[in-house]
């Protein structure tokens, strides 16, 4: 074999190597966020369908935390009616353990429930 073929065959190699963990990592992988940050309205993390959810969030004041679709979400924006698949409403403490999300796709949504800024901590595992 020359040695412009056996390089390019270690190219294409590593190429099908790193599609090939990519692929793993975002199918059967977790995704890890972390973050501690102020705000004034909302904070909004995007779920895994099919997956279990697992981590904290933690405020200074009350929040509500709700997991629910990109529609009830617009709808909760807009003060009308909305649907939620699960719901921690007043509180300043969420653990989340094993929460399982639905094959769609789903929001975690923090609601500020006080006037000024509040600093929310918060770390979520999201597992496939």
């Amino acid at each position: 074999m020359k040695k412009g073929s056996t390089i390019l065959l270690t190219v294409v190699l590593i190429v099908i190597i790193g599609l090939g963990v990519n692929y793993a990592v975002s199918h059967y992988g977790f995704r890890d966020y972390e973050w501690k940050s102020g705000f004034m309205n909302y904070k909004v993390y995007r779920l895994i369908g099919n997956s279990t959810l697992n981590g904290y969030v933690k405020a200074d004041g009350e929040v509500s935390v709700y997991i629910l679709t990109k529609e009830d979400f617009k709808r909760l924006k807009e003060g009308e009616p909305f649907s939620y698949y699960k719901a921690w409403e007043h509180v300043k403490t969420v653990e989340l353990n094993d929460v399982k999300i639905p094959d769609r796709d789903y929001l975690l949504v923090i609601k500020n429930e006080e006037k000024g800024m509040q600093w929310i901590s918060v770390k979520l595992v999201d597992k496939k």
